[in-house]
């Protein structure tokens, strides 16, 4: 694909954060939140900004054949890594919400459970009332990715302000997966005050970015290449027009 160069993209100030409010960000996988929106939410917190992770999926597909951590025991791993990186960007464990959808199999449309799926995120958002709910980028080249974007598009959430972020859109995304000026409109955020905290908060995915979990010769492992996109001092988001 033609990749967007994110550094033509205009950045905004740190302090544009004070406007969120109190905030969603809803997590595919434990990492996103970190690659994705570490440095929001490092922002939000820094100014006194309520903010909530919904992680939707039990992440017990990064490693499948491992040994040492089935199912079960790969899950409670990358909940715990969740947890250890949100205390980095600021957040509480009583803050974190855990669907525990199964990994790549996140509810999209068409799907059985979709309805369902929707009326408790519903639920969720209509208790927490947030100004603002950042989802990944609609078309991010991952089933769980595109599937998040579209319960909270089909959720109630009329009060709050929706902010897309891209995760894969570079590494795997096609031509037809980028945003067009007609439905989005790119902004990009500067973090360089906390993408130390942001880093900080990558490491603790360690199932994800290191050898720990070393018995799966299929497992799934974040490359430098990847994790240098996200060790940059600005975010990226998409804001629907």
């Amino acid at each position: 694909m033609n990749k967007i160069n994110f550094e033509n993209i205009p950045l905004a100030p740190e302090q544009c954060v004070t406007g969120f409010g109190t905030t969603v960000i809803v997590a595919p996988h434990a990492d996103d939140e970190s690659l994705g929106c570490g440095g929001v939410i490092s922002l939000l917190r820094k100014y006194n900004h309520t903010v909530y992770i919904v992680l939707l999926s039990d992440g017990t597909l990064s490693h499948p054949n491992s040994k040492e951590y089935p199912a079960e025991k790969l899950r409670d791993l990358r909940e715990q890594e969740l947890i250890d990186a949100a205390r980095i960007l600021g957040v509480r464990e009583e803050n974190i919400i855990f669907c525990r959808y199964p990994d790549r199999n996140v509810p999209s449309v068409g799907d059985n459970l979709f309805g369902e799926a929707v009326n408790i995120i519903s639920k969720m958002i209509n208790v927490i009332k947030p100004q603002s709910i950042f989802v990944p980028w609609r078309r991010d080249p991952h089933p769980d990715h595109q599937s998040a974007f579209q319960l909270i598009n089909t959720c109630e959430t009329s009060i709050a302000k929706i902010y897309e972020y891209p995760i894969w859109l570079q590494e795997l995304g096609e031509t037809e997966d980028s945003p067009t000026q007609e439905e989005s409109m790119p902004f990009r955020l500067n973090i360089s005050s906390v993408l130390n905290k942001k880093q900080q908060a990558i490491s603790q995915h360690r199932s994800q970015i290191t050898n720990l979990i070393s018995d799966d010769p299929e497992g799934f492992q974040l490359s430098q290449e990847m994790l240098d996109q996200f060790n940059v001092p600005y975010e990226t988001f998409f804001i629907s027009k």
